[in-house]
Parts: C-alpha cells; structure tokens; sequence
C-alpha cells in the first residue's frame, strides 16, 4: 500500500495532508481547497478547531501557491527593503529589529571579507547576539518561526541567523554559561565566513559536487580561521569552533579528523544547530526535510557525527519547542548501535530518546531465548540508531 506523505510536490503548488498539519503551523501564502477557494489566508496560524473543521467536513487535501513572490504582496528582491516594508504579518519570535540588525551585519561581513578589509563587524555583531538572547527570552515554549522571512530567498542569512538562534536556544537549556552561549552564537552567525573565499558556482552548485569541488568546499572552515585569527576581539573558543564545526564524532570531519572528546561541547552545540537547520531549509537544488526526519536523522548519526548525549538531548528539547509527535512509539521496533533489536516497551516522557527496550534479537540477528529490559537513560553503552518499518 502506497504510503500517505506529509505533502505533496506538484510543481507549482504544494498539495498538504490534513491531519498531518499541526495547529500553529504558519504559511506565508493563501491557502485552497480542490474547488479553488481560499479557505485561510496567509500568515494566518492554523487552529485546532480549524482543522478538526476541515476533517469532519471530510477535507483530506489542502493546497498552497509556491509562486508566492508573483503575488502583490511581495515585490522587492532587496532584503533590506523586504524588512522595512514589513510585508511579513505572521507571529514573530526574532523582532524585526533585530532582523535588520541581522542582515546590516551580514552585508557588513561580506564587505570585510570580499575587500580584504580589517576586521570590524565584532562590535555590531556581539550586538546582535545581545538582541537574540532578548528576543528568546528564557521562557522557550516554542520556537516556531524563528525567521519569518524564509520566503525570501536569502540562504546566507537566514541560515546564519537560525543557527545563532538554535545553537544559543540548546546550549540555554543545557545551562551553558551566558559568556560561552554568546561565544557560540557569534559563532553561528560566522561559522561560514569562510565559504565566501570559495567560488560562487560551486557554493551554488545544483546537484552532485565533483570530487575536486568538494575538495575546495573543504577548505572553508580553514579560510574561516584565517580571516578571523588576527582578531584580538575574537575569542580563541570563538575562532576554534569556526575552524572545528565540521569535525565529526567519529574522525571522519574535516580539516583534522578530530574525534571524540578532542572536540569541544559548544563545537557539538553548533554542528548540530547548522545540520538541522540546513536539513529543514528548502533550497534551489535540494527539498527540506521536516523537523520530525530532520530529528530522526541527527539520531542515526548519533556516535558518528554527533556526540551521542548532546545529539539525543538536542533532539528531546528541541522536539518539545518545534512541537513535534512522540519520538519511538510503545510497540515500535528499534535497531541499537550495538546492532541488537528491541521493542519500545516504557518511556518516561512522550519526546524521550531513551526508552526502555525490551531486547528481542541479538547483535547476530538470532532471537534471545530469555528477552531483557533495558533503560537507556541507565545504560550509555546503548543508543537507538533508527527506528524500523517493521518487525523483522
């Protein structure tokens, strides 16, 4: 049987599922029904009650536009002018302020960097960190829409801007201190800086990098460090997780193949913001995942990529604040890294990643004759790997 999708990609229009809309979902354009008719309109947060409406109506599919800059409402291409305009109507979590402040830094990084001038964006950007840590707040009950201008298609600085926002967002939970928290959104807002001394065609490549030109993307976290070593305002824990952010759990990063503890907290802190938030961003040459795949995919790489605590930590909190459904379903059947299979048999909380699980079969594959319970929050030596489509 044909398995139901979330949405659907038709080309012009992008047709929905439903029951999988959650209440506070926000879209930027009108949304239809089959006839035609706008049945919302844009910027207006789904509720509860409107979509039970729509299911007892026996509504299963909705559609929504992509030409959103041919509507009326969007007519510049200037960002700047995007934001002064203040076309964007939808909840806000980032003030429009601190968004202007966002892309007066970026133009400003740029310039410094494109000129080859002396660094002089830290004041203004430390500025702007201040601006998210105020306009976060320390109350997190969700994050949704953390830049509401993804419409316009600007991914150097929204995907910097969501970065500093997610990275200093987890690293508040896990009760980093505010000097190193600003240290890693400041990273978060830099930690490409490097790409722009790499080739516009193959940043901007669609499809498949060549070996070579993945090479030369490679070089980036390098480039990085060397705009911003000279800096004395630059801090080392700052200039180290620009060079460090693509190092990998498991030495398979680059540019030095750390591993382990040779990376630092607040590097994993900021992988793991840059990698979800990539993931969830739809780009010209690769769709977007949702954050429930996006979360399911820092999961299996879990222990490779990601240090496994932070990576499931992130996943618990951030679930939680990006509303997601219950991770790992009582009865679902699971594959640990120690590549034994397991039922979920008991959580503690409906977003845990750490489940107690009833083992079934053993890292060979053959069926336990006496099955054990295990509670991953006791037991580190175990993790789940991903979730499977059925027993086996």
């Amino acid at each position: 049987m044909k398995e139901e999708q979330e949405y659907v990609d038709l080309g012009s229009e992008i047709e929905m599922t439903v029951k999988f809309i959650k209440p506070d979902t926000v879209l930027a354009c009108p949304v239809y029904n089959r006839e035609g008719d706008i049945i919302q309109t844009a910027y207006s947060p789904f509720t509860q009650e409107f979509l039970q409406q729509l299911v007892r109506q026996g509504v299963e599919k909705i559609y929504y536009s992509k030409k959103i800059r041919d509507t009326q409402a969007i007519y510049t291409k200037d960002l700047k002018d995007y934001l002064q305009k203040n076309i964007y109507q939808g909840p806000r979590r980032i003030s429009l302020e601190t968004q202007k402040l966002a892309v007066s830094v970026t133009e400003r990084i740029e310039t410094t960097v494109k000129e080859n001038l002396p660094i002089d964006f830290v004041d203004e950007s430390k500025e702007l960190i201040d601006c998210v840590l105020q306009d976060i707040g320390n109350e997190y009950n969700d994050v949704i829409n953390l830049l509401d201008i993804q419409s316009y298609d600007d991914f150097n600085y929204s995907h910097s801007l969501n970065v500093a926002v997610i990275a200093m967002v987890f690293a508040r939970k896990l009760g980093v201190s505010r000097t190193i928290t600003k240290d890693i959104g400041f990273a978060g807002i830099i930690h490409d800086i490097g790409k722009l001394r790499i080739p516009y065609d193959i940043i901007n490549k669609r499809g498949q990098l060549l070996t070579e030109e993945y090479e030369v993307i490679k070089r980036h976290p390098r480039y990085g460090y060397e705009i911003l070593k000279g800096s004395q305002d630059i801090s080392d824990q700052l200039k180290k997780m620009v060079l460090t952010h693509h190092e990998k759990y498991d030495g398979t990063g680059y540019p030095f193949g750390l591993k382990g503890d040779q990376i630092d907290d607040a590097t994993y802190i900021l992988s793991l913001a840059e990698v979800f938030d990539a993931l969830t961003t739809k780009l010209s040459y690769k769709l977007s995942f949702s954050p429930q795949k996006a979360f399911n995919l820092i999961i299996r790489d879990s222990g490779t990529r990601f240090k496994p605590d932070l990576a499931h930590q992130f996943v618990s909190e951030m679930g939680i604040l990006f509303k997601e459904s219950s991770f790992y379903p009582i009865g679902s059947h699971v594959i640990l890294n120690t590549k034994e299979i397991g039922i979920v048999v008991e959580k503690d909380s409906k977003l845990t990643t750490r489940p107690s699980i009833q083992i079934v079969k053993n890292a060979e594959g053959m069926y336990v004759s006496r099955s054990i319970t295990v509670n991953l929050n006791l037991d580190n030596s175990r993790h789940i790997v991903r979730i499977m489509s059925e027993a086996s």
